[in-house]
């Protein structure tokens, strides 16, 4: 089926006749390859993409506002160049897909201050070493990773491992030793 065809045939279901009533829609288990042009929807605010056949992530036309992106089980290899944008968002789920690269994937979402939970896992990503803490480090905003709460005690030694020498400046600073 055509991919506006789908977003027509979401939109009536629910009764919506206009684009700017649209703020959560739904093109889950639509067989779609790719991210639809959504720049219609000025106050879309929660987009479900997932279980789909989605391969090359592209969400340029998505508005920059949405806090909610479910991309979960589809066929991503990379995030690199198409989530920088979404700086609103706080839920984003992408766990069962092929996404590597755990550098380039958290330099893609550095920008996403408020982002509470996120999910990773059953990609290539999360079997990297140092996986968790890395994300931890990463994105300090986040309560939420692979569905388990995020300690105090991981994002302390998240921030010790990622942040060495920053880290030993304030151990000095704390026990009044001086740097040589």
């Amino acid at each position: 089926m055509e991919v506006g065809k789908v977003i027509e045939d979401s939109l009536q279901k629910r009764g919506i006749r206009r684009d700017c009533d649209v703020c959560q829609l739904s093109l889950a288990t639509e067989k779609l390859t790719s991210v639809p042009d959504l720049s219609r929807f000025h106050f879309l605010r929660t987009l479900w993409l997932n279980n789909n056949k989605i391969r090359e992530l592209s969400c340029r036309s998505i508005n920059c506002c949405l806090t909610e992106l479910y991309l979960q089980n589809n066929n991503i290899k990379s995030v690199s160049g198409a989530l920088s944008h979404l700086t609103c968002l706080q839920i984003l789920f992408l766990h069962n897909n092929w996404i590597r690269g755990l550098d380039d994937t958290m330099h893609e979402l550095r920008r996403m201050q408020q982002l509470q939970n996120a999910t990773f896992f059953l990609n290539p990503i999360s079997h990297e070493l140092g996986y968790r803490h890395h994300v931890i480090h990463r994105l300090p905003s986040l309560q939420i990773l692979d569905g388990k709460e995020v300690k105090p005690a991981e994002r302390k030694t998240s921030f010790q491992i990622y942040s060495q020498d920053h880290h030993r400046v304030l151990q000095s600073v704390a026990f009044g030793r001086h740097q040589s």
